[in-house]
Formats: structure tokens, sequence, C-alpha cells
């Protein structure tokens, strides 16, 4: 359909300046069957070859061009064809590009990659007014026949247009003062344009709305605040407007060719639109749209001024960073719409536990940093985050659903912890880091023994991401003995790590910090990828049928796409979920006990069982245990070691196995190293068990004797 229903468009023409040709071609083909004459050009050179031979009422101008700017080319657009409408369509998403873009008079400012309907669109519009400007042309050479008419379309334009006699007095204001100011002419004919200026912008005003010079010297787009005439009707508005004032003296040539001073002409255009489309894309460039809070560049800037007047006057100041707690969970849980909900209600909690003066950020995701200036000492820091973490008990009440979310907030000091921002940041987030290592919901201060064991675990952290793509990484297994046949029941994998210069390195020095960072996501894969392939090797020589032993992290299981991962590493290695067996933590299934109940009955439904792993460490309900798709509880070593059968310990193993017989559950004791302990364990009822006693973990070849030999 014709982009103009109302008016031909077959005589608008357009230049497209575009330096990638496949764009270049799409555009040109997309626009073509809507306008006249289209043009193009892939570089400055072109494009202003075309602009001399043509005038063009619209041009799509890319600012990035090999041998000019866009901008450059409208300026001189500006200069020698005034009345073509520039549209641009970049890639360039700075706000500088954009404010100056506005300040060179574009009409639209669209950003690459554009959708095409939004393209159409936009041309639409500026072909529609290019049109309702032709026939306003016409109109204009028609009624200039006379003086009638020629007032007409002064009182008719969008600008104010005024005259001053010698004395800055006004003689003349068309109509659109009152628009502008609220004004009728006749309340100004013959005040002074003084009554318009406030007074703090009376010496910028002054020779220059009553203009004496002409020619090149006169005021060309002056911006300008003038005042709104008061009035009980309309009680909100601004009290100015900002006006882009351009004014020429006025003069009668005299007999010795000199000229008489009559006055002043000019006009005052209204510019608060686009005054304010450069506030908003200044707000937006410094500011976190969700929350309204400041940005990481803002928050930057106001550290730095800050620390500056610290360091001049000795004072000090504090940054806090600050991590919501399980903020992923909500977010995967209850959706992204009630995540965001989430960030804007602790944005709000937090904003209510700030002193004046105290600036608070989102620098991404759940992550906002804090800075308090002028902290007399660390107890005013630790009040403000003992006064968050207050505030927090409370729950949040988002789309039906009541929310509980904790903090873990790191604290530096100027000068003590560091004397610049990237120091004070880097330390505020160690001392964050810290506080989640002791159970979150808690604050840290930094010192620098802290950053000295930090500093070891983010070395730890680099050597493993190293490891992980050198394969320093190796799978043992540790057998699992049934206690009546004294036959290998079961093998459970466990990851080592060869370390170029430590050498093997336990789970326990390195699968802690994996979660932290991140890495216990490949790394867990890897374990199950091995696994899954070793299992069917052992299965495909005729061994003794076993089940293999996988543990998984938190992380793990919180993942929305767990169970479809975990099936498709046993497609991907050809065998089904019978003898392969996934152990879980107590604490593990606390954190999401329903989420966790959904995902282990799929998967138990293709066979895999399911083990608690250090059973009677945690805090779990029995009752889940009924709900629960579990085959096996492992008792913690630590209720194995020196278990005698009078010792609390006796008591706890064999109550537990006891209550795993209920609920006809297998019972495997891990920790075994006694013959002693072994013989206690067969005593009350337990089913297997593993430990040094047996088979310390052994790698891959020393695991398939111990098999061959079961």
């Amino acid at each position: 359909m014709p982009l103009i229903a109302d008016g031909p468009t077959d005589l608008v023409s357009l230049l497209i300046v575009e330096d990638e040709p496949r764009y270049l071609d799409s555009t040109r083909q997309l626009l073509a069957p809507h306008l006249g004459r289209i043009d193009t050009a892939m570089n400055g050179v072109q494009a202003l070859a075309w602009l001399s031979r043509h005038h063009y009422d619209l041009v799509l101008l890319d600012l990035h061009l090999p041998d000019t700017t866009g901008h450059a080319l409208m300026a001189h657009l500006r200069e020698q064809q005034p009345a073509s409408r520039v549209i641009v369509m970049s890639g360039d998403s700075r706000i500088e590009s954009a404010i100056h873009s506005i300040r060179l008079g574009s009409y639209d400012y669209l950003r690459k990659p554009c959708e095409p309907e939004e393209l159409i669109k936009t041309v639409r519009n500026a072909a529609h007014k290019v049109v309702l400007e032709q026939a306003n042309q016409l109109m204009r050479e028609q009624i200039e026949q006379s003086e009638e008419w020629h007032r007409l379309l002064v009182n008719t334009s969008p600008d104010v247009i005024y005259t001053l006699d010698r004395d800055s007095r006004f003689t003349f204001l068309n109509e659109s003062i009152g628009r502008i100011l609220g004004y009728l002419p006749q309340e100004l004919v013959g005040k002074s344009y003084e009554v318009l200026v406030p007074e703090l912008e009376l010496e910028r005003a002054r020779y220059r709305l009553n203009e004496r010079r002409n020619g090149n010297r006169a005021t060309r787009n002056l911006e300008l605040r003038l005042k709104r005439k008061e009035s009980p009707l309309t009680p909100n508005h601004e009290a100015t407007v900002t006006v882009e004032i351009s004014a020429t003296g006025m003069y009668r040539p005299q007999p010795d060719g000199s000229g008489e001073f009559l006055g002043t002409h000019g006009v005052a255009r209204d510019i608060s639109a686009r005054k304010q489309a450069e506030a908003t894309i200044t707000f937006q460039a410094h500011h976190d749209l969700l929350t309204g809070l400041p940005n990481r560049s803002l928050f930057n800037d106001r550290v730095t001024q800050a620390i500056a007047q610290a360091r001049r006057h000795g004072q000090s100041l504090a940054i806090m960073f600050l991590d919501m707690d399980r903020f992923k969970l909500v977010n995967d849980t209850l959706g992204h719409l009630v995540g965001d909900g989430l960030l804007q209600g602790m944005s709000q909690r937090l904003r209510d536990c700030l002193r004046e003066g105290d600036t608070l950020a989102r620098i991404g995701g759940d992550e906002f940093m804090l800075l308090l200036p002028l902290v007399r000492s660390r107890d005013n820091a630790a009040f403000i985050a003992q006064k968050i973490l207050a505030s927090l008990k409370h729950p949040f009440h988002i789309d039906g659903h009541e929310i509980y979310s904790g903090m873990s907030i790191g604290i530096s000091v100027f000068p003590e912890d560091g004397d610049n921002l990237e120091t004070l940041s880097k330390h505020a987030d160690l001392a964050m880091y810290h506080a989640k290592d002791h159970g979150r919901n808690d604050f840290r201060f930094f010192t620098h023994e802290l950053h000295r064991t930090l500093s070891g675990r983010l070395a730890v952290e680099n050597d493993m991401r190293r490891g992980i793509q050198r394969g320093e990484f190796e799978m043992y297994y540790q057998p699992q003995v049934d206690i009546q046949s004294q036959r290998i029941s079961g093998m459970e994998a466990l990851i080592r790590w060869h370390h170029p210069e430590r050498g093997l390195v336990a789970p326990g020095d390195f699968i802690p910090i994996a979660e932290e960072c991140g890495l216990i996501t490949p790394i867990s894969k890897w374990v199950l990828d091995v696994a899954c392939k070793q299992a069917k090797v052992w299965r495909a020589a005729g061994m003794a049928p076993i089940s293999m032993g996988v543990n998984l992290s938190t992380r793990e299981i919180e993942h929305p796409h767990f169970v479809d991962n975990f099936i498709k590493s046993l497609n991907n290695h050809g065998i089904d979920g019978k003898g392969i067996e996934i152990e879980i933590t107590e604490s593990t299934l606390m954190r999401d006990m329903d989420g966790a109940i959904e995902k282990l009955r799929r998967l138990a439904e293709l066979g895999v069982k399911i083990s608690i792993d250090d059973f009677g460490t945690g805090y779990s309900s029995l009752s889940y245990l009924k709900k629960l798709p579990v085959h096996t509880l492992k008792i913690d070593r630590s209720f194995i070691q020196d278990l005698v059968a009078s010792s609390n310990g006796g008591t706890i193993v064999a109550g537990i196995t006891a209550m795993a017989k209920g609920l006809k559950l297998n019972v495997v004791a891990e920790g075994v190293e006694t013959h002693t302990q072994l013989d206690y364990l067969e005593s009350i009822g337990c089913d297997a068990y593993q430990g040094y006693l047996f088979s310390q973990p052994v790698a891959v070849d020393n695991a398939t004797k111990l098999l061959r030999a079961s």
C-alpha cells in the first residue's frame, strides 16, 4: 500500500547514504514502491555529488562512512539544503552521537538493526510532512501576494515572530506568543522585552533579543529561557520555556549611505521538546531503566569525586558491594516479571535505609553498589549495613508471591582499604564474597588477610580454568561393597585434579570454589559424561551389574534444564538410566524441595537411582523422604569414625538404619576403615559400605581389576 493515503508521494525524493552494500540495496528495495526518486551513495564523495545536482526531500543517513562522518554531511545539508529532512539510521549507541544529531536538525534517529516496519513508519511520517509542506509552500506563494495574506502567514507560524523599537519595546508579536508563553500580543506591545526574561538570564539576553547588528554578526540560534505567563488555570506548568532566538537589526537607508536604526526583528523557536529529549537520553545513559537508580558509569563518577573531596579534607568514605542472595532461583522459578518486581522492591527498600547524600546504584543483574561519603568510622558503615539487613527480614509481596530475599554485603573504607575507585571496588567485592562464604545475608569488612586468602582462591580458579582446557582432571572410582556377599555392588565416580605444580588435588580443595565461580557446570558435565562412558565400557566387558554413582551440585539441580541435560548425556553414550545413581546432599534438597521432587521423579522413571549423600549432617524433614523417589541413604563418615555399639555415634547410626529400613531404603555407610566398624554395621542390618577398609578411590585401571576380582 502507498505510504501516504491522503496525498501523492511519487514526487518525494530520497537519498540513501549507507556504506554496507547489502543493507543499502535491501533498504532501497523496501522503500522503492512508495516513493518517487531514490538515489544511493556509499560514501561522502558520492553523497556530495548527488547533493550538488539535486535537491532531496528526505535523506536516510548512516553516521559512519569510510571517508567522512554523517554529522559532517548533516552540517552540509543544514547549510545548503536546510529543507531536507534527515533520518539518521546508525549502529552508534553513544548518547553524544544522538544528541549531536538532534542538534544538527535530524528528523528522527533510528538504531541499527532497524525493523522494516519501523523504517517504513518513520519514512511514511516524514514523506507525509513533505507533501504537506509542499502544499503549504504553494499556499504561501499565493498568500504572499497581499499584506493581509502575509500577516496570516506570520500568525500561523509555529515560531514567535517579534519586532522591537529602538528602545527595546515590543511593536509587534504574532499569535504564537499565546501558544508558547500564554500572552496575548497586545499584553506585551509597548513593553520592554525584559518582562519575558528571568533575572538570571538578563545578562545573556541583553543585546541579543534587542540585536542591533545584522548580517553574519547577528544573533543566530541562541538558547534562552523565557518566562511563561502565570495562570490559575494551569498552575503546574513550567515557569519558563526554552527557546532558540535568532535576531537582526533593522535599518532605513540614508542618503549618505549609512543606515538609521529602527529596531530589531527576531524569531523565537520553542525547543522544549528537543531539550526534554536530550534530558531523557542523558538520564537513560546514566541510570538503570528498571529501577531508576544510577548505573555503574554515574556511580563511578560520583565515587571519583567523593574520593577527591575526602582526600582534600582528610575525611573517610565507604564503598559497599551488595549482592542479592538466591535471586537466580526466583528468576528461574517465578519468571523474569516477578524477578524485575523484586529488583524494584529491593531498590526501594535499600533507598529507605540511606542517608541524604548517599548514592545507591544498580550495576547489573542482582548487584548493587553503595557510596557512603563522610563516614567517621567503620561503625557508621556497619550501622547502615545492619539497617539494610534488618529491613530485609520482612518479605516482598510481588504478583501474589511472598518472597524473602537476603543480601550479602562487602565493605571497603577509604583510605585504609584503597585510595582509588578500582581498588576500593575490588576490595568491597572480595569482602562480599567472604560474606557469602559465611552463610550469606551478612556483611563483612575488607581486611588484608582476607585479600591474601581470596587471592589464593582466585589463583585456584584461574588454574581450574586452564586445567579444564588442558585436560588435567581425572576420574577415580571408590567401590561400594555389599556387606553380606562382600562383592562390589557399585562404584562412586570421584573427580581428581592433577595440578602441574601441586600434584593430586582432592575435590574438597577446589569444588567449593568451582561452585562459587560457575565452573561447577562444565566440571559436572565432564564428570557425568566420563561416568556414563565408563559404565558402558564395563557393561560391554561383561562385568557384574553394578551402579555408577555420580555426585551432583546444587547449581546443577537448580538448573531449569537439568533433567533434559542429564537425559542428553545418557543418550549421547548410548546407555539407559538403569545402573546410574545420582548422589545429592541434604542441603541441596532443602534449597528447593518441591522443585527437586519433580525433577528426581522424572529421572527415577528412567531407572535412575537417587541417593541422599552425607545423611544425618543436614536438616531435612523425614516427611519429605516419603515424597522423594529415594533409593539409598548414605550415612556420613563422621558417624562411622570410632564407631562402637555403646557410643552415641552407634545409636545414631542404628537409628538411621532402622528408619531407612522402615522406609524400605538401602543404607550405605561411608568412611569404613576397621573391621570393628564393619561388624557393627552388619549387626544392625546396614546393606553396603565404602571406605579404606576395602579400597581407597583408585584410577580406572585399578577399579577395573577390582571389579574383575569381585
